[in-house]
């Protein structure tokens, strides 16, 4: 690594996350309260999935404005929950051109398994960056949450606790104050090489939305931690999905999709979208339920309509259709199953004389 150039990044990165400039930005751009939790309906709560395209940013002014554009979008159609990606509390590093180059050799080691030199990267994080990007994420959709009035779930971010790292995520009242807080449980075999630990335990919390869980990256890809959160009482998942590269839509709805069928659930997936280097993110935002809350009885309520494109998806979720029995089988549709079969029983042949002659006697 090239100590030198990255330390004196990570020094005028922290003058440009001043918490200070948070507050001036604010003040500078304030955002309407919105008036939607005034009066809650458990048949009509409106949910807002967030796609963002990754791009560089010329200041920290500039980040607050992106996601305040993305909160007032979602106002506009009447939210009351907004779900953010996950990692977003990565972003300000897209302000520093050192380190944009450094978030590319990082994805471009792990691509071509320079474990060691990932490891380097992730030391440096950890000492020089990882508290200056906390306090900047915390502050930030803190503020995003009061002024808004609504509850901002904001995605997931690194964070060092105790000497230890974590992939953390919050969620945020009308009020600035802390909801919920969730680690990752399942991590993939690369983030425990990398030093990632892993949280023990699931976290929920009631609010007048309806229960709420947070599975972030792979936790929605496991039976077991839906499950769990299910039979916690949760009525609604945050998902926050990892960054996929070339993931076909099949795999793509092995997560917070196939949960919402398994134990009667809705689901936000928020997602990045857009390059950094030569990687690629894919995918699409969507809000899920199952099939039975559905209008179209496929069990998604919006869906992105492009895996490239800023989107922020709003839908209305009825938290009294989860109590309606589950049927697994109510989206199938076959038609040519349905033509065999037709043509099979059609055919079948008719009882033999004799045994129609036993029918007649009684026997």
């Amino acid at each position: 690594m090239k100590q030198f150039q990255y330390h004196s990044a990570a020094l005028l990165l922290g003058g440009k996350l001043d918490p200070s400039l948070i507050e001036r930005a604010f003040r500078l751009r304030p955002i309407k309260a919105s008036a939607e939790l005034n009066y809650v309906n458990k048949a009509n709560v409106k949910l807002a999935a967030v796609q963002m395209s990754l791009r560089p940013y010329r200041s920290l002014k500039e980040v607050i404005a992106h996601l305040q554009n993305i909160v007032e979008e979602a106002q506009n159609g009447g939210a009351q929950l907004i779900s953010f990606p996950e990692y977003v509390g990565l972003l300000p590093l897209l302000i520093s051109p050192t380190f944009c180059r450094l978030a590319e050799d990082f994805i471009y080691g792990l691509e071509e398994q320079a474990q060691d030199k990932c490891l380097e990267m992730i030391d440096f994080f950890s000492e020089q960056l990882s508290e200056m990007l906390f306090t900047c994420y915390y502050n930030t959709f803190a503020l995003l949450a009061n002024r808004s009035r609504l509850y901002i779930h904001a995605g997931s971010t690194i964070l060092k606790s105790h000497g230890r790292l974590y992939e953390r995520c919050f969620l945020f009242g009308p009020d600035g104050e802390t909801a919920l807080e969730q680690d990752k449980i399942f991590l993939s075999p690369r983030e425990k090489t990398l030093g990632l630990c892993a949280g023990e335990d699931l976290e929920l919390c009631d609010t007048p939305l309806g229960r709420l869980a947070i599975l972030p990256g792979k936790d929605s890809y496991y039976f077991e931690s839906a499950k769990a959160a299910r039979q916690l009482g949760a009525q609604i998942l945050l998902c926050p999905v990892s960054p996929a590269g070339q993931e076909p839509e099949v795999a793509q709805r092995c997560g917070p999709w196939m949960r919402c069928q398994e134990q009667a659930v809705y689901a936000i997936a928020p997602r990045f979208t857009g390059s950094l280097g030569s990687f690629t993110f894919q995918g699409k935002a969507g809000i899920f339920g199952p099939y039975e809350a559905t209008r179209s009885r496929n069990g998604i309520l919006a869906q992105s309509a492009d895996g490239q494109q800023n989107s922020v998806l709003v839908s209305r979720v009825n938290l009294d259709y989860l109590e309606l029995p589950v049927d697994l089988y109510a989206s199938d549709h076959n038609p040519e199953l349905c033509r065999q079969l037709s043509a099979a029983y059609h055919d079948f042949p008719k009882p033999l004389a004799h045994l129609a002659a036993l029918e007649g006697q009684g026997k």
